[in-house]
């Protein structure tokens, strides 16, 4: 484009005269070159600090010294089996219990009432875990055997010891999944 004197639209000399020059046309290149080569190193620089600063895959030459996590259970164990693991641990911590009462949340009831007029200790025993079914974030565990000796007085004031046997047992409760592992809370 120009314009009735000759003059290319927006090319202006650096002396105000209107007039393009060589050195117009050389400053323009030196500065264009001069943003180009500031793009480039900026981009370079940044391109460096990622590389830098991204931590770098395990198995790499160099990777950071920090310690792998512990895998909580073997890669052949599936949920199901830690779960089953968990509640077995959780269950007999419950049958060692010797107190007066069921203890809590085990899902341990007893059909007792009449015999007794007091009860000074209770003895679990296990025969047959229940098995766990896992549904989403929690389970259903059953099939389970369960034996308990009830010992207090009787409702004569005589000593008294009945032994109860549930074939049916069962319990159900939430999975918990931490980094410590998996654990159930028993409803």
């Amino acid at each position: 484009m120009s314009d009735e004197d000759g003059l290319d639209a927006g090319a202006v000399a650096g002396d105000g005269t209107g007039e393009s020059t060589g050195d117009d046309h050389a400053r323009t290149a030196r500065r264009r070159i001069g943003w180009i080569v500031g793009a480039v190193l900026t981009a370079a620089a940044v391109a460096a600090a990622i590389w830098l600063t991204w931590p770098a895959a395990p198995d790499a030459p160099g990777a950071r010294d920090t310690p792998a996590p512990t895998p909580t259970a073997s890669p052949t164990t599936t949920v199901a089996e830690a779960v089953q693991a968990a509640l077995d641990r959780r269950l007999d911590q419950c049958a060692q219990s010797t107190g007066p009462e069921p203890p809590e949340h085990c899902g341990i009831r007893l059909p007792w009432g009449t015999e007794f007029s007091s009860v000074t200790g209770i003895r679990f025993r296990i025969e047959t875990r229940p098995v766990v079914e896992l549904d989403g974030t929690w389970f259903t565990a059953t099939g389970g055997a369960l034996v308990a000796t009830v010992a207090g007085t009787g409702r004569d004031g005589a000593p008294r010891t009945e032994t109860y046997r549930t074939e049916d047992w069962a319990v159900r409760g939430d999975v918990i999944v931490s980094d410590d592992g998996v654990d159930v809370s028993v409803w």
